[in-house]
């Protein structure tokens, strides 16, 4: 049995609420982050407030509060890569939460991207493991929120590009060979996420919006890190900008 036929649709023997049964409530919107630069600016924010925390992986993950125009957001770091990101997900949506937008960085693999633009992916390849536990095997996942998520970005002139992504949990096999398929199949960008994530709120009936910002590049004959290793706070500020403006909408 490959991973393509995981898909079942029995019931599952583990449930998030077994685990998140008495935790505190939350929210019904999630803003979620990767970096802990984000957090260490939120930390020193007059506007949020630590509220709860999720124990992911052995790792206490700190949940903080906010409110915008009036609606009760939480805010959180989740870790990287698709089974521990929809882990949390499941959790969070065990306590209340029925909204998560997400926000990441991604690796270019072609140089026609528009300079400064963000990323909305609109589908994902799906080239990791968790999806295939949630939705029936297919290459692309569709992202139905990807067109109201434009929609935001337009109404409040933020430049975006609107493509598919490559979803993938082997960091060190991102071959030449890989790259030049994905590109072939009309994915602009790579992550470790979206396929995940996608097909997670689908089977669970809730919102996830995404949306990414390049730091390194795979476009060329070698790997550029270009602002991987930069300090990326202003980037972060600006993403949750964003967020805040999705929040007011969704």
């Amino acid at each position: 049995m490959s991973l393509k036929n995981a898909y079942d649709e029995s019931e599952e023997i583990v449930k998030a609420e077994m685990f998140t049964e008495g935790q505190k409530r939350l929210p019904d919107i999630a803003i979620v982050c990767f970096k802990t630069e984000l957090i260490d600016f939120v930390e020193k924010s007059e506007d949020f407030e630590e509220y709860s925390d999720a124990l992911v992986c052995g790792d206490k993950i700190k949940i903080y509060k906010t409110q915008v125009n009036g609606k009760d957001v939480v805010l959180y770091r989740t870790l990287i890569g698709g089974p521990a990101t929809v882990g949390m997900m499941e959790e969070l949506h065990s306590r209340g939460v029925q909204k998560f937008i997400i926000f990441g960085s991604c690796g270019e693999l072609v140089q026609d991207l528009k300079k400064g633009a963000f990323i909305i992916p609109e589908e994902a390849y799906r080239d990791e493991g968790t999806s295939y536990h949630y939705v029936a095997d297919s290459d692309f996942i569709k992202i139905p929120t990807s067109k109201e998520l434009a929609e935001i970005f337009e109404e409040n002139k933020i430049k975006y590009e609107l493509t598919k992504t490559w979803t993938t949990d082997a960091l060190y096999k991102e071959t030449k060979n890989k790259v030049k398929d994905r590109v072939d199949r009309g994915c602009k960008v790579v992550e470790m996420e979206c396929a995940s994530i996608m097909a997670m709120s689908s089977v669970r009936g809730i919102k996830a919006y995404q949306f990414l910002y390049t730091d390194d590049t795979l476009a060329g004959d070698d790997w550029d890190l270009k602002t991987l290793k930069e300090d990326r706070s202003f980037m972060l500020k600006e993403c949750l900008k964003i967020a805040f403006k999705i929040v007011e909408k969704i």
